[in-house]
């Protein structure tokens, strides 16, 4: 069967609305109240996970929170008063499992996004949110079908789709208006 680029991106959008309807809204208020209670919130993944994670902890700084991507050069010290946030497809990643290890020697809070709660990571955690979602990486083990997008695409959408959608009730909850989002963005570019 063959597509055009707009089919696909037509067909996409409707398999991502259809995972973002099977998310947990209580998982998704839990994340949000992690996220208003840490002292700081750290972000990993891997691959075009952490992408989305990147982003996330950007839009987060926006909004007046502290927020850090683990591995970069200007990232602080982890504490117990602080929130890692993984997000795995798998949630069997190698270096997430060992980040995961030394949060929790620390004692600071831990979630995960993931497809597999009763991966490694999602056992490891605080707390987790389920992304129904489909990965070429473990297609035996997933309840729903290949979807149009390869590998893991529809976990990393959905989880970016998701998490910029929290910025909305968070900036209220920060009081700042979406329109001042931007008064703390690069400015240097």
């Amino acid at each position: 069967m063959e597509y055009n680029t707009k089919e696909i991106a037509t067909i996409a959008g409707k398999e991502i609305s259809d995972i973002e309807n099977k998310v947990s809204g209580k998982d998704i208020e839990l994340l949000m109240n992690k996220i208003k209670g840490a002292k700081r919130i750290f972000v990993a993944g891997a691959g075009r996970s952490l992408l989305m994670l990147r982003a996330f902890a950007m839009r987060l700084m926006h909004l007046g929170f502290d927020s850090y991507v683990v591995g970069d050069t200007i990232t602080p010290a982890y504490s117990k008063d602080d929130l890692l946030i993984i997000g795995s497809a798998s949630g069997e990643t190698g270096n997430l499992i060992s980040i995961s290890k030394k949060a929790q020697e620390i004692g600071g809070q831990i979630f995960v996004l993931t497809i597999f709660s009763e991966s490694t990571l999602g056992k490891m955690a605080n707390e987790f949110l389920r992304i129904p979602a489909y990965t070429d990486k473990l297609p035996e083990s997933a309840e729903n079908k290949k979807n149009i997008l390869p590998g893991g695409s529809m976990f990393e959408i959905s989880m970016l789709v998701l998490l910029d959608s929290m910025i909305i009730p968070l900036g209220e909850y920060q009081n700042i208006a979406t329109n001042k989002y931007f008064d703390r963005h690069a400015n240097l570019e």
